[in-house]
Order: structure tokens, then C-alpha cells, then sequence
């Protein structure tokens, strides 16, 4: 208790020194917690489901020597197949995800229905409940779904439509999914763990799908899982599936030059396969170990800020050592009141920590993956906290007791302590300093290159004007007039003159597409081309500005009749000049002819990180194909309310049941560049962590420096130095760390930036002045942080400075 006292009064007495210590430790400890709950999260998915290592997924991949990508989805025909083979070794678990419109769940009083939009359910089997450890609150798995018509609810799912109703009163009620009558069978509890199954409604594979043994078709909706220790059992299965395939459809894939085989992978690297992520969830393994290391510098940044700051204050507490040796204090006993003193000050800042890190989760929630409140670890995150304090006591509190435990008694008690200092001369404390700095460099350079680059992004000619154009989702669901013609809107909004344009078709910045094989005879020889295809109607090549090259728009037509290529396109093709291409054919696999009556200027059809590829533009009025409306704003942005007041009036008229909703087409495209923004917001904010806590750290030597060199400061002010010699004199060292750390922060930093930006197919260089001003930036903060400790020393009158010796 003494030794705690002792401890706390020195904490105190030092309390600058000790605010700064918590405050950096509290940041470290801080990052250091937030990226353990994501890593950890994110590491968790659906390694808790028991036998995981038996479970794998099959997919389809391309039959070459050296597939690049895979897909998840499985023929119809391959689950009833494996089902009739599987032997009892083998767990066979399809999963064909459901779509209705909307559920309706009537109520106790007959009053109207509640109503809820479309939610993913999840048609399967009761093999699904064997595989996945989910708990029955009511209902049993064996019977759940056997019944054409019934349905079994997750517990969260059953309390939004059930509120205040048990599990057990829940069987046996309907909920009607747009026509079709369900009756509740069972309700399981949430699993405890997160996992790739999210789906939170359960209904049978319907007869119609699970009798359809269609090979032809591969689609993302239904997945298939096998369960076997059995390696062998497995690979029959697959074979057994190949073969169907092989007599079945292998032969009309051929004629398209395409060619599948079936192959499995673990369930265990699933939610890090984003090939095979039909749910939309997959995480990133390099985003996961890039958040480790940031949150391991700044931990370590923080205890080489304590470090720093603690060797500094070595000299004011030279006297107290030495009487504490003299009388007989032995070192290991002023190891432990360091680790002691370490400990209650990292015991601080893991309060301070708490707050912190419920701020961060308010302002930069887009960092907290959805879902991760649902999970509670908080023993495993309290161990974790508890080694993290251990870890920053033992490794930040040692070299400091070295240093005193170095010292002579009589040397400390005479006031020859500087002398004595090795350490905090040229080596492992300067090191240190250099050591933040070079981190600070790394990421002050990365945020300018990234800030450069998305500014790059947004502003680049991407072949196309989309400023001040609106889209709108085209009504698809039955209940909101899907059958009235897109037409009759655009009719509307063009007798209005606030509506600068209007056009029908696929949005021109979007991955969505259908896809088709053609043929085109060149003098060569038969050329393919295996080219993306949009539906526009005839004002979208207007709308966009897209630069015609050669030949005419296209006709609007009820079907695709003539076609517009882009330059990539024409280039597959042979043809080196795009009036040579007017007049040509194009020949669909299913030999449907088109004549090619224009040629357009390559755009970017997805993000930079592709190159453009061949392109293909054709009509139709079907607005299941040109999916969306785009309203081109005027010119001057007051007069846009105005605008927009007509286009929802005029929406409300034709689709009442539909919602009016638009987006801007700057909104979209910074969308596709969530995962860069979300990286840079993270760089900038690991920059001024980072140079806040060096800041810190240099401060420390600063003090240390200033102190050491008291007497030297008072000799040349009594020869006539002037403050700003002293200054510039104090400083000096400090600036030459710095530059030591860009020098060496430079080629690491512009590796790794280069590296960065090869993701991107369009891209900025580097430049050198980046580097510069990165560079002066780190100068400038070193010196203001440096020179308020320069100055306190300088104006020290030297009668002051000579006597303190």
C-alpha cells in the first residue's frame, strides 16, 4: 500500500509528463481494442460449427489448365443427383435462397395485416438443421420442413412479426408470402457465433426447382453443401455430378467455347473468398493484417512515447534514486516501482480508453462491421486487455529502470547524471524518435497519394457527363404498376421545361449487364466476341454525351434490331477504323443477326480498376432490360426542388405503390469507391495519431535535451548568444532525426503506394513533390514541437542556468 502511495504521489508530482503518458498509452490501447473486436470477428465466421473441417461447398469453376475464378452457383440438377447417391457417410445440404415481394402477417383482431418488404429466405432441407448447430426453441428439426408449406422462423425474425408472443404460441400460425400460405413450424435461436448462413426464414426447396434437372443454367441463388469425413465419398459425388454434366450440357457449353467441372473448397476460408460470396459479406484478409499492423504501430508508437518520456524525466529524479540506493534499495526493488508506476499509468488510460473507443464507434461507425453487437466475446476481450496491460508494463517500464538502475549513487546525488546518461545520447532513445517518425512519413505520404488518387477518381474524364443526372429505379414488383410503360413517365417529364432530358436504359457506371457470345466474319476468318450488352433507348447517347465516332444513334425499337459498339469492341474485331465497321454484322450464338450502326467512344463501364472492355448498346422497351429512369437536372442547382417536385409528382401518378427514390450519379460512383474512401478515412486518421503521439515522444527528449544542456545554454548567453542562435542550436539534432527518418521512410512509402495503385487500371503517378511537402510538413510539426521547449530554455536567465549546477 506504502509503495502504491509512493507511486501515485510521484504520478502526480510529474503530471504533465504522467497526462501525456495516458493519453498516448489510452490511443494505443484504444486502436489496439477496436481492431481486435473486428479481427476477431471477422476471423470467427464459421470456424464455431461443429466438424467445420468436414464441411465444403461445391462450386464451378472454368475446365482450363489454370481457372482464374470460380462461381458459386450449382446446376438445379446436381443437389437431387448427389441426394439419390450420397451414401450415409455424406450430408447433402442444398440451399435455393426464395424471393416474394412482400410478407403479410395477420393479426389477433382481424384489423389489416402487417405488411414487410421482401426478406431473403433460405429454401432448403432438414439435412440444413444437422449441419448447423442452431437451437430449437419450438418445433422439431426433423418434421420442420416437411410440409410443402411450411416455415420456420430465427427468433429475431419471429419477435418483429410476433412481438410479445413465445416461441412455443407461434407454431401453427400462418404468414402469407404474397399468395402463397405458410404455417409456422418452428423457431430456432440466433447461432452464437458469426457465420456465412445468414438467412433468418427457412421454407421447403419448392417441387418445381427441386424436381428440375436442368444443367444448363448455373445461378448464384441455390448453393450446395456436402458434409463427409469421407474424402473419398466426396470426390464419387463430384464425379457423379461431372458425368450428368458432361452428357447433359457439355456439349451446347462447348459451342459457346466454355467448359465447367465441379471442385469443393472448406467452409472454413469461405468469408474470405469473395468469388464464392453469395450473400454479400466476405471480408478481406489483407484489410484484416493491414488493421493489425496500424493498430501494433500505434500500440507501439505509444510505449516508445513512454519510453521517451519517462528516460526524460531520469535527470529531475536522479537525487530521489540515488537516496533510495543509499539506503540499500536494491535495483530489482526499483524495477518493480517502475513496473508499478507503468502499470497504474496504463491502468489509467485503459479507463480512458473507454471512451474513447465508444467516440470512435459514434463518429466512424462505416469501420464497425454489421453484426458485430450481436456477438458478445467480452471474457476473450477482457483477457485480451489485461495481456495488452501486462505486455505495455513489462516492455515500456524496462529500459527506463535500466537506465536508473545504471546510475552510481554518488555521481547521482552529486548531480552528474547526464554524463552518465549513455542511452539518451545518440542511441536507442534518438532511434526511437526516428523510429515514430518514420512511421509518421509512411503515413503521411499514404494519405497525400490516396487523397490524390480519389480525387483522380471522381474527377477523371470517365467518357461520359453525368453531372446533375438523377436515377431512378424503373417499379418491378407486381404490387407497384410494374406493367405500365416506362414510357408514359418519360412522356410526362418531357412536357415539362424544368427537365432538361430524360432517357431510359442501364446506368452507364455499373457492373450489372447481360452477357452474350457473337460471331463476326473478317476477312481473317470467324472472329468471337464475348461482349457485355446494355439496353438504352434513343436520347441516352444525348443524355451522356458519349462521342459518336462513326455512323448514327440508335433507332428506339420494341426489341434489339441494330446495335452501337465502343471502340475496345471494334478492336476485338479486327477493324482498325470505325467507319469500316457501319454496315457490319454481328451473329448471336442463337444466329440472330445485327448490323452495327455506330461506333462510340470507349466509357468506363465499371471502376478504374478495370480497363474498358468491348461493349455493346441496343435497344428495347421492356423496362426489366433498360431497368432505369435518368433525368438530366437543370443547369442551375436553386432550380432543382422544382425539379424534383415534378418528377415525384409525375411518379406518384403512374406508380402510387412504388417509393420515389433517386440518386445522383456523383453519389453512385463514390458508392463503388466505399472500400478506397473507408481506407483513406483510416490513413488520415492513423496520420495524426501518429504524429501526435511522436509530438509526444519528441517533446520528452526535448525537455531531456534542454535540461542536460543547462549550463552550455547559460555560458554562451553570458558570451552574447541570442535566443534565436540557442533556439536554432537546440533544434538542430532534432531536425536531423526527422530528415534521417524521411530518408529512410521514402523508398518503403513509395513501394508501398506503388503497389496500392497497381489495383487501379487508371491511375496517377507519383510525384516527387509529394514527398517534398510530406517532408516539410514532418519538418514544421517537429520544429513547432520542439521549439516551445527551446524557447523555455533560451530566455532561462544565465545567473538561473549556471547556479542549477
Amino acid at each position: 500500500m506504502l509503495n502504491l502511495k509512493i507511486t501515485v504521489r510521484q504520478l502526480w508530482r510529474n503530471r504533465l509528463f504522467t497526462a501525456l503518458n495516458i493519453f498516448g498509452l489510452a490511443i494505443g490501447i484504444s486502436a489496439c481494442w477496436i481492431v481486435f473486436r473486428v479481427v476477431h470477428y471477422e476471423f470467427s465466421f464459421d470456424q464455431h460449427i461443429p466438424e467445420v473441417d468436414d464441411i465444403r461447398q461445391v462450386v464451378c469453376v472454368d475446365d482450363v489448365p489454370n481457372p482464374s475464378k470460380g462461381f458459386a452457383g450449382i446446376p438445379l440438377g446436381m443437389a437431387p443427383i448427389m441426394t439419390d447417391q450420397a451414401l450415409p457417410d455424406a450430408l447433402i445440404v442444398p440451399v435455393y435462397n426464395q424471393h416474394f415481394e412482400r410478407l403479410f402477417i395477420s393479426k389477433a383482431d382481424g384489423t389489416e395485416p402487417d405488411v414487410y418488404e421482401e426478406h431473403p429466405i433460405a429454401g432448403t432441407k432438414s439435412s440444413y438443421f444437422k449441419m448447423l448447430p442452431y437451437e430449437w426453441l419450438a418445433g422439431n428439426p426433423e418434421t420442420a420442413l416437411a410440409a410443402p408449406h411450411s416455415i420456420v422462423l430465427r427468433e429475431d425474425r419471429a419477435a418483429l412479426y410476433f412481438p410479445n408472443m413465445k416461441p412455443s404460441e407461434l407454431v401453427g400460425k400462418t404468414i402469407r408470402a404474397d399468395s402463397t400460405e405458410f404455417q409456422i413450424t418452428g423457431v430456432v435461436k440466433m447461432l452464437a457465433f458469426p457465420s456465412s448462413f445468414q438467412s433468418s426464414i427457412f421454407i421447403p426447396i419448392p417441387e418445381k426447382e427441386w424436381s428440375n434437372h436442368d444443367w444448363h443454367s448455373f445461378n448464384s441463388n441455390h448453393v450446395l453443401y456436402i458434409k463427409s469425413k469421407n474424402e473419398a465419398s466426396v470426390r464419387a459425388l463430384l464425379q457423379a455430378a461431372q458425368k450428368q454434366y458432361n452428357q447433359v450440357a457439355a456439349k451446347d457449353h462447348a459451342s459457346f467455347d466454355s467448359a465447367s467441372k465441379f471442385e469443393t473448397f472448406a467452409l472454413r476460408t469461405k468469408h474470405f473468398d469473395a468469388a464464392y460470396d453469395t450473400e454479400g459479406i466476405a471480408s478481406d484478409k489483407k484489410v484484416m493484417y493491414g488493421l493489425i499492423a496500424i493498430g501494433s504501430f500505434l500500440l507501439l508508437l505509444a510505449c516508445i512515447n513512454y519510453i521517451n518520456l519517462s528516460t526524460a524525466q531520469i535527470p529531475q529524479r536522479a537525487k530521489e534514486i540515488g537516496i533510495r540506493k543509499t539506503l540499500g534499495v536494491r535495483p530489482i526493488h526499483i524495477t518493480v516501482s517502475f513496473l508499478m508506476e507503468t502499470l497504474c499509468v496504463s491502468a489509467f488510460a485503459l479507463l480512458l480508453s473507454f471512451p474513447i473507443v465508444s467516440l470512435f464507434k459514434f463518429i466512424f461507425p462505416e469501420f464497425i462491421p454489421v453484426g458485430i453487437a450481436d456477438y458478445d466475446n467480452t471474457v476473450l476481450l477482457a483477457l485480451f486487455l489485461i495481456g495488452l496491460l501486462i505486455l505495455i508494463s513489462i516492455v515500456s517500464s524496462l529500459y527506463p529502470a535500466y537506465l536508473i538502475n545504471k546510475l552510481r549513487s554518488i555521481e547521482t546525488l552529486k548531480g552528474k547524471v547526464e554524463t552518465k546518461i549513455r542511452g539518451t545520447r545518440l542511441t536507442l532513445r534518438k532511434s526511437l524518435i526516428v523510429f515514430q517518425f518514420i512511421i509518421a512519413q509512411f503515413f503521411i505520404v499514404s494519405a497525400l497519394v490516396m487523397s490524390q488518387q480519389l480525387d483522380f477518381i471522381l474527377h477523371t474524364d470517365l467518357g461520359f457527363k453525368y453531372n446533375a443526372v438523377v436515377n431512378i429505379r424503373m417499379p418491378y414488383k407486381s404490387y407497384q404498376n410494374s406493367e405500365v410503360s416506362p414510357l408514359l413517365y418519360k412522356e410526362a417529364l418531357k412536357k415539362h421545361p424544368e427537365i432538361e432530358g430524360i432517357s431510359l436504359g442501364h446506368e452507364p457506371l455499373n457492373k450489372m449487364y447481360w452477357g452474350s457470345i457473337y460471331y463476326f466474319t473478317a476477312d481473317t476468318g470467324r472472329i468471337q466476341l464475348n461482349s457485355p450488352r446494355k439496353y438504352i433507348d434513343e436520347d441516352y447517347i444525348d443524355l451522356y454525351q458519349i462521342q459518336l465516332l462513326a455512323g448514327k444513334n440508335i433507332h428506339f425499337t420494341d426489341t434489339m434490331r441494330e446495335v452501337l459498339i465502343n471502340e475496345s469492341a471494334l478492336k476485338s474485331l479486327g477493324i482498325k477504323h470505325p467507319r469500316e465497321a457501319i454496315g457490319k454484322q454481328l451473329v448471336r450464338s442463337d444466329n440472330a443477326t445485327y448490323p452495327i450502326v455506330g461506333v462510340f467512344k470507349d466509357f468506363n463501364q465499371s471502376s478504374l480498376h478495370q480497363k474498358v472492355g468491348p461493349l455493346i448498346l441496343g435497344s428495347s422497351n421492356i423496362s426489366s432490360q433498360l431497368q432505369f429512369f435518368h433525368i438530366k437536372l437543370p443547369t442551375e442547382r436553386k432550380q432543382w426542388p422544382k425539379a424534383i417536385a415534378i418528377m415525384e409528382k409525375e411518379w406518384k401518378s403512374l406508380y402510387p405503390n412504388a417509393p420515389f427514390e433517386f440518386k445522383f450519379n456523383e453519389e453512385k460512383i463514390k458508392n463503388i469507391y466505399e472500400k478506397e474512401y473507408r481506407a483513406a478515412k483510416l490513413i488520415d486518421l492513423a496520420t495524426g495519431i501518429t504524429i501526435l503521439i511522436s509530438c509526444f515522444g519528441l517533446f520528452g527528449l526535448a525537455t531531456l535535451t534542454a535540461f542536460q544542456r543547462t549550463k552550455e545554454i547559460g555560458i554562451r548567453k553570458v558570451l552574447g548568444a541570442s535566443i534565436s542562435r540557442i533556439v536554432a542550436m537546440l533544434s538542430k539534432d532534432f531536425v536531423v532525426l526527422v530528415i534521417t527518418a524521411i530518408v529512410i521512410a521514402t523508398p518503403l512509402v513509395w513501394w508501398a503506394m506503388h503497389n496500392w495503385l497497381d489495383n487501379f487500371a487508371y491511375r496517377i503517378e507519383i510525384q516527387w513533390w509529394i514527398f517534398i511537402v510530406a517532408g516539410l510538413l514532418a519538418i514544421g510539426i517537429a520544429l513547432m514541437t520542439v521549439g516551445y521547449q527551446a524557447i523555455k530554455a533560451a530566455v532561462v536567465k544565465p545567473v538561473d542556468s549556471l547556479r542549477d549546477e
